[in-house]
């Protein structure tokens, strides 16, 4: 019988690694270009620092006087992003073993 698309389960990995590349261009962690977006509202201070407690970007000046961010926890931003990267790249090669067993199943199917 032929199999259909709609028969096909969802990936559990796809939300994820949605929800990362999201967070990834929230920061917009561009290396070598810094431009408004990757500037603090408050300081116009390049965004350097990761708020561990808020899962936000902000400047050293926040995490060091901006009073909203006492007492939470701090990792390099530069960190954060090699995790993040990693995490990625980790889930894309489990999504593209999963594809190519689906795509054996199909044929195998097919035949």
């Amino acid at each position: 019988a032929p199999l259909q698309l709609r028969e096909l389960v969802n990936c559990r990995w796809a939300e994820e690694v949605t929800q990362q590349l999201d967070t990834l261009q929230l920061c917009n962690l561009t290396k070598h270009e810094e431009n408004e977006k990757d500037k603090c509202e408050n300081h116009h201070e390049k965004l350097s620092v990761f708020c561990w407690t808020c899962k936000k970007c902000i400047c050293h000046q926040c995490a060091l006087w901006g009073g909203m961010h006492g007492g939470h926890t701090f990792k390099p931003l530069a960190e954060i992003y090699e995790q993040h990267v990693t995490k990625v790249n980790e889930e894309v090669a489990k999504l593209r073993r999963r594809l190519m067993e689906l795509i054996s199943l199909v044929q195998e199917v097919v035949r």
